[in-house]
């Protein structure tokens, strides 16, 4: 393998470890930049010519750590949609305990 092919499959291989570890920790601002790091990488695909079969395997792992990494926003973004609910049900409740507490605190 030569060296520009070595270097494409490492760049590629470091964004699809990028972005299972910014995903799976849930690192928004890292995703994104990762994410964007992929799509200029990916706009420069067709000024590489030819790519090698180990860089059509590190594609693929990239096409996999992206999906998974897709998957996982869409899990956070449920979870806090729900939390957004469950925190929009019991409002009424936070706010007596608020009005409470401050009224307490005056009595003390």
């Amino acid at each position: 393998m030569d060296r520009p092919n070595q270097d494409r499959y490492s760049q590629l291989m470091s964004v699809a470890r990028n972005l299972l570890s910014a995903s799976q920790r849930g690192d928004w601002t890292l995703l994104e930049s990762v994410d964007r790091q992929l799509a200029e990488l990916l706009t420069r695909r067709t000024e590489w010519g030819q790519w090698s079969e180990n860089e059509m395997k590190a594609l693929a792992t990239v096409q996999r750590a992206h999906e998974q990494a897709r998957e996982r926003c869409i899990a956070e973004t449920q979870a806090m949609r729900t939390r957004l609910g469950q925190m929009r049900e019991q409002k009424a409740g936070w706010m007596a305990y608020a009005v409470h507490g401050e009224v307490a605190g005056e009595q003390a």
